[in-house]
């Protein structure tokens, strides 16, 4: 009988002991919200959306949040691919750049690095080493030196700014100007290029 009740007592002690609430064994840690980010994404592929059509699509290694920041910001440190699309889902402006900062209260853009912006309706090409895009005022521009082909001709200069169609420009201060001779351009879709003279 003691024996029985010795286990009895035993049982109860063990049923106490795991019926107790358990102990949370994580570890406060603070960090800093301006060096860790939110969210950390890689090889990132998306479509974005505006008044309910498809109208861009941006591709890049590596995307970083920084939510908590004191300006909430985004970093695409290993460079960004961006593309708008028609309605038809055609490619009308393609963006590229080597590394790209966005400031989310002031939706602007500040692109880095062999900035390529190639517009296909009419061809044309912009190159530059920084440009911003200012999304509340729709225009781009940049105090870097730049490289415009555009209507036939190759302008090159500092002060450039511009709408988001690319459709108007000024270059404040123009350094050169060259015309582009179109017969010795390779043909689109011909996959030759003509022999220069």
């Amino acid at each position: 009988m003691r024996t029985l009740g010795r286990i009895i007592v035993s049982l109860l002690a063990i049923v106490a002991i795991g019926c107790k609430d358990e102990v949370s064994g994580v570890v406060e840690h603070a960090t800093d919200p301006e060096a860790v980010p939110t969210m950390k994404t890689i090889d990132v592929q998306t479509i974005i959306s505006d008044n309910g059509r498809t109208r861009y699509r941006i591709s890049t290694p590596l995307w970083l949040m920084f939510e908590e920041a004191k300006k909430p910001h985004w970093t695409f440190p290993k460079g960004v691919t961006a593309q708008e699309m028609d309605s038809l889902y055609k490619v009308i402006t393609t963006i590229k750049c080597d590394s790209a900062y966005f400031d989310e209260r002031a939706q602007l853009w500040d692109l880095q690095g062999n900035v390529r912006i190639t517009a296909s309706a009419g061809m044309d090409n912009i190159l530059t080493d920084q440009l911003y895009w200012d999304q509340m005022a729709h225009r781009f521009y940049s105090d870097a030196f730049i490289h415009v082909e555009k209507g036939g001709r190759v302008i090159e200069g500092y002060g450039y700014e511009s709408n988001e169609q690319f459709s108007t420009y000024t270059l404040r201060k123009v350094e050169a100007i060259f015309p582009i001779d179109e017969s010795k351009m390779p043909h689109p879709g011909s996959g030759k290029e003509q022999k220069q003279e």
